[in-house]
């Protein structure tokens, strides 16, 4: 339990509240935080985020319907609301973001968990749950759920942390310069780990040099020579970060991994430190992930059969690389997040299957004056490797790629909108096809995969 004093002097002396008292009978203190009014229980605190789509301020009374007592809330809303302010424990800040990470620095201070942050253009997610996964054989690790490694779902995550917790494995993601080395501020990391830089926001960026300076960000919060960095070797940009890291370096070499036999969808028969294993995971891309995460695990003291053993039964997180067999097709659904390295690496995913292969893709996002180019390149790729068989494509910038496939003369359909493009489904496949579906989260083509699954 956070105690209402704890609040008060955490957000009093960072010179961010003002503590206003509307209760009756005040609670000891708050069980958690939350920001969403649907799911909030009575013993939370309820932080107020005004967004682009929400503002958070006007859920505030039905959460007070709801039992809650404690908020924290913008200084706009009080100077509005304070003659007819609902009852309840108000801390009024300038800025609930803010608060929000400054509360997650403190309480960060009483953990003596050390804290791995994982950054970098693509393989985060996959790469975070490898790590959570192995470091728990023998720690008790507390991790980021779901796609929360922003300014707000970081701080959350590091709330939601227990005081006896080993590890906090975090993933950092960004759109612009500052904001990775914000969170590092926040969490101090003891382990960075950045997995590649590749061309994802390059539109907020410039350019590949920004980015990886962006990511190099995560170095920010760590003590000089306390601690260690976990670098892909194969990446580009290694010898930057490893010249900016404070830290000393360990070295990811993913081919130190040996592939025995290439299972398909199904993944792989691998080879490491002597020892043959299954990895579900199909895409070569993972192998890297699997690189990272079995250095960093044996790093910190997890005996490596043991891990070798578990790896085995590991499953891939919905919507990045699953695998969805139904009676008619089968269907990768790699929907939740797309950029030119991912795409790409899915594409060559497709190609080695056998069988008829569909590829349905939408517009990758944030790539601002680079956008065209780089759908033209995914198009020539697609066109140079005969990566698939039949190509949908949705979305205004995917109609660079179509247009390349269709000066190739490839079998491709482009559709303005999503309902067309799934209305469609029926007529273009065929029983028994392997479907590829990927995109970046923005086009939301989960949709188009929970069709599928419908048959």
């Amino acid at each position: 339990m956070f105690s209402l004093v704890w609040l008060r002097d955490v957000l009093t002396l960072n010179n961010f509240a003002l503590y206003v008292e509307n209760l009756a009978e005040k609670p000891l203190g708050v069980t958690a935080f939350s920001l969403d009014s649907r799911t909030i229980q009575p013993s939370e605190c309820f932080v107020a985020i005004p967004g682009e789509r929400f503002d958070g301020h006007d859920f505030i009374y039905d959460c007070v319907h709801k039992g809650v007592k404690v908020f924290i809330v913008e200084r706009a809303f009080y100077r509005k609301t304070r003659k007819n302010l609902p009852p309840g424990i108000f801390f009024v800040v300038k800025d609930s973001r803010k608060a929000l990470g400054v509360l997650a620095r403190e309480y960060r201070k009483y953990l003596y968990a050390k804290v791995i942050a994982i950054t970098g253009s693509s393989g985060k997610t996959t790469t975070r749950e490898l790590i959570s996964y192995l470091l728990s054989l023998k720690y008790q690790v507390h991790s980021t759920k779901k796609n929360l490694n922003n300014d707000i779902g970081l701080p959350l995550t590091v709330l939601e942390a227990k005081e006896g917790v080993h590890f906090l494995v975090l993933e950092m993601g960004m759109n612009h310069l500052g904001e990775i080395g914000y969170l590092s501020s926040i969490v101090h990391p003891y382990a960075s780990v950045i997995t590649n830089i590749g061309y994802a926001h390059i539109g907020n960026l410039g350019s590949l040099y920004n980015i990886a300076r962006a990511k190099g960000e995560i170095f920010k919060g760590m003590m000089p020579k306390y601690g260690v960095a976990f670098l892909n070797r194969n990446d580009e940009f290694y010898s930057y970060h490893k010249k900016l890291s404070p830290v000393p370096v360990e070295d990811v070499i993913p081919d130190e991994i040996t592939i025995m036999e290439n299972l398909g969808l199904d993944g792989y028969l691998l080879y490491y430190q002597g020892m043959s294993f299954r990895f579900r995971l199909p895409g070569r891309h993972n192998i890297t992930n699997l690189a990272i995460a079995l250095k960093v695990a044996e790093y910190f003291g997890v005996d490596m059969m043991q891990a070798v053993k578990a790896i085995e039964d590991f499953q891939p997180v919905s919507g990045r690389s699953e695998v969805i067999r139904t009676s008619n097709w089968t269907i990768i659904n790699d929907a939740y997040n797309a950029n030119p390295s991912s795409m790409r690496a899915a594409l060559f995913l497709l190609k080695d299957l056998p069988g008829r292969r569909v590829a349905i893709l939408g517009d990758m996002l944030e790539l601002g004056k680079h956008s065209r180019s780089l759908h033209e390149m995914i198009g020539e790729v697609m066109v140079t490797n005969q990566v698939a068989d039949l190509v949908i494509l949705h979305g205004e910038e995917s109609r660079y790629a179509f247009e390349k496939l269709k000066e190739n003369q490839m079998l491709a359909f482009w559709f303005p909108s999503k309902q067309e493009l799934i209305r469609s489904l029926r007529s273009l496949l065929q029983p028994g096809d392997t479907i590829l579906v990927k995109a970046s989260h923005g086009m939301k083509l989960e949709e188009v995969v929970e069709e599928l699954r419908k048959g």
